[in-house]
């Protein structure tokens, strides 16, 4: 007979067992966090949503010059400031229950760059009130401070380490992206329906929304659950969307340029508009409430598996190993050297210091199955986390076309897209190939050229 060593040098199994049961202790804290983070994307996830109110309200004050919408303003402003408290409550807390995470550098930064923006909040609030903005630059700001926001939830994906949260993290920001996009495009459209007409910038401007809400609802459909993207449609089902296609369809026609709008009040669009991002919200909170149970059901996963794992060392204890750092026995793959070529080889696994051959097995198929594990969740995190690069690849690449060409956001995406569809490329390449020529671009505007 021929021997294989198995498992390598003594005190291998016990070992092995001390790190499985390590791993699991740093899953059980991962899957700890996520739950404070997504406690952080409920409360995030509620003042997005009122500060869009108060956004689409906001425009149409302004766009009536103040005789509409004053008191809509007003209250939406006062709902956003109590859910403001809430996160900020939130926030407080939110260091010491994340223990400052490794990987959670960009994180607190977001966070802190998102808190530096609220705190901007009032003296917009002020220039509002006083009518000392256009409603282009209300919504900017409006839509610069979400956006902030919405960064942190991007980041609060990134840091997920197990691909069904993670899936879900995806599926969640991309839900709230285009319903922020309909947000836009509800304080885009009050502001012209106020006024009375839209002009080219506003056409323009509405078909981008309209294709960005379309993008991120592709993507929400690819990483979402089956139920959640059967609660989307059934929430798109609502007469109200029917009626505020209707209405855009009315804001997009050449008679709109010269104030024909079937006599569509801004009032009317505001309150189809918000029905439907209502709609939208029930289902990013059903994803919410489906996102705690799948952290807190990971959790008790998690804690079972160390409580067996601690089991599985007790055994061992049991069976003559006393405590972490006592020498275990070698165990020993056994071959028969006599077996035909390409025959069933009889092999047999012995630990030849006395520890019983079943409870080796047990340690060795332990093993195994949690390396299975880790190949399986490194694909399928780096599947679900791939949109979340991809996302950010673009952004830095609109904001290189931004600050060497002198482009607005839309308008460098815009150029983005338009490249991809001329070369038959996808936009991702395009935005990678843009960057990789990052040095060449900004010597050209340094070079006046």
């Amino acid at each position: 007979m021929e021997n294989e060593r198995g498992t390598g040098d003594g005190g291998t199994g016990a070992m092995a067992l001390r790190f499985l049961r390590a791993a699991r202790l740093c899953r059980i804290r991962d899957v700890e966090r996520l739950l404070a983070v997504g406690a952080l994307v409920r409360d995030m996830g509620g003042l997005i949503h009122a500060l869009q109110a108060e956004r689409g309200a906001s425009s149409i004050y302004l766009g009536s010059c103040g005789k509409r919408f004053a008191a809509d303003r007003a209250g939406r402003a006062a709902e956003a400031l109590a859910l403001e408290a809430v996160l900020r409550d939130r926030l407080d807390r939110l260091d010491e229950q994340l223990d400052r995470m490794s990987s959670g550098a960009r994180f607190y930064g977001r966070v802190a760059v998102a808190l530096q923006a609220l705190d901007r909040l009032p003296a917009l609030r002020e220039q509002v009130a006083s009518l000392a903005l256009v409603p282009q630059d209300s919504v900017k700001a409006f839509t610069d401070l979400i956006g902030h926001l919405l960064a942190v939830l991007v980041e609060a994906a990134d840091i997920a380490a197990d691909p069904a949260i993670s899936r879900a993290l995806v599926a969640l920001f991309n839900i709230v992206q285009g319903k922020e996009f309909a947000g836009q495009e509800r304080a885009t459209a009050g502001a012209g329906f106020s006024r009375g007409r839209f002009d080219g910038a506003d056409h323009a401007r509405l078909a981008q929304l309209i294709d960005a809400q379309n993008r991120a609802f592709r993507i929400f459909s690819e990483f979402a659950d089956p139920a959640h993207t059967a609660a989307f449609r059934a929430a798109l089902s609502d007469p109200a969307v029917t009626e505020v296609e209707r209405m855009r369809a009315v804001a997009l026609g050449d008679g709109a340029r010269h104030g024909e709008l079937s006599g569509i009040a801004p009032e009317a669009w505001f309150a189809q508009a918000t029905r439907r991002m209502d709609r939208m919200k029930t289902v990013e909170d059903l994803m919410t409430g489906d996102l705690r149970r799948l952290c807190e059901a990971k959790l008790a996963q998690a804690r079972a598996d160390l409580e067996q794992a601690d089991l599985e060392r007790a055994d061992l204890e049991r069976a003559g190993v006393h405590g972490p750092d006592a020498a275990m026995p070698v165990a020993m793959m056994l071959v028969d050297p006599g077996s035909p070529p390409g025959g069933q080889e009889e092999t047999g696994l012995f630990a030849p210091d006395g520890l019983p051959p079943k409870l080796m097995r047990s340690v060795l198929d332990v093993v195994q199955a949690q390396s299975q594990r880790l190949r399986d969740v490194s694909l399928e995190l780096e599947s679900a986390k791939a949109a979340l690069n991809e996302r950010k690849v673009i952004d830095r690449a609109k904001g290189l076309l931004m600050s060497t060409r002198n482009l607005s956001e839309e308008e460098a995406y815009k150029l983005i897209r338009k490249t991809a569809m001329n070369q038959n490329k996808r936009i991702i390449e395009v935005a990678e190939a843009i960057l990789s020529m990052s040095d060449i671009l900004r010597g050209v505007t340094a070079g006046g050229g």
